[in-house]
């Protein structure tokens, strides 16, 4: 197994692409959130949107191995 991702001459860490497709699915979840009215239910949004992306990267990070 890679420990890091080529793209030609970069190397990319797994991690990184991780918290990138992470935070694609935390922003998309709080947008749909938004256009339902949720946001009303939720003190702090920026937070929440914190906590939903650590949850997105430890379940992502099940999948495509980091280490």
């Amino acid at each position: 197994m890679p420990h890091e991702i080529a793209l030609g001459e970069v190397y990319i860490p797994p991690l990184l692409l991780v918290v990138v497709i992470a935070y694609a699915l935390a922003s998309f979840v709080f947008f749909i959130g938004g256009k339902l009215g949720l946001y009303r239910f939720i003190a702090f949004p920026m937070i929440a949107e914190l906590c939903l992306m650590v949850i997105f990267v430890n379940v992502l990070s099940q999948y495509i191995t980091i280490f």
